[in-house]
């Protein structure tokens, strides 16, 4: 699968470790930094989405798409478990959740922006609590992240795990070029998708990096 992902805002905040072991699937454990673990809100568009191979579906090649993750080790290799992606297409729904095994839901998701400020809305379809309200800005770009530092453990993840319906864990790898983070500005956030999942925030000021595009290749899963 070839992806292009677009106006992405990371928003991180730390979690106890212990409070996360539990909502992912075993073998998986919690993996952090400096001893703790994070949680992660990245809202985002796919403005060009298509199977390699195969011609571009038009109901799916652009849509807007918002995930709460965690990041998780298997026998020492990285990566990230998503507790939900809302995406405002439903046939990427359908096919991500069948295809895929993720926890993908429909909602209404209105993106707009207003000179450097993006504004962006979730609306769960059928769960009105599964909300989230945000706006920001991109700002000056960043150094390049490195191993052993914050940006680079929360952003530079080349596998995603998840499990099929007969309770089997599998792996996903991707590939893209190291991530041109911006810091960035948040300027409203008013959020029930973490709490949807099950997790309590802290109250402090999270971790913020705006990337403007990047392009992905994806492989299929494979058992682990």
């Amino acid at each position: 699968m070839l992806m292009t992902w677009r106006s992405l805002l990371f928003i991180h905040w730390p979690v106890p470790a212990e409070a996360l072991q539990a909502l992912v699937p075993e073998p998986l454990e919690i993996d952090t930094f400096d001893g703790r673990a994070w949680v992660g809100l990245i809202p985002f568009t796919m403005p060009r989405v298509r199977m390699t191979r195969l011609p571009t579906v038009p109901t799916t090649r652009r849509f807007h798409e918002c995930n709460v993750r965690t990041y998780v080790t298997d026998r020492d290799q990285p990566g990230v478990y998503f507790f939900s992606l809302d995406a405002a297409s439903r046939l990427a729904v359908w096919c991500a959740r069948r295809f895929w095994h993720l926890n993908y839901c429909f909602s209404r998701i209105d993106v707009h922006q207003e000179g450097d400020v993006i504004h962006y809305a979730v609306d769960r379809a059928g769960d009105p609590a599964a909300r989230m309200r945000c706006a920001w800005r991109g700002g000056s770009t960043r150094e390049q992240s490195k191993p052993g530092e914050l940006a680079y453990f929360l952003t530079e993840r080349y596998m995603l795990y998840t499990v099929n319906r007969h309770g089997r864990l599998l792996g996903g790898r991707i590939w893209h070029r190291p991530w041109p983070l911006r810091d960035a500005e948040l300027l409203e956030l008013d959020d029930g998708l973490v709490w949807a999942a099950g997790i309590t925030i802290p109250d402090e000021t999270p971790v913020l990096y705006h990337a403007d595009e990047l392009h992905v290749r994806a492989w299929p899963l494979k058992p682990v």
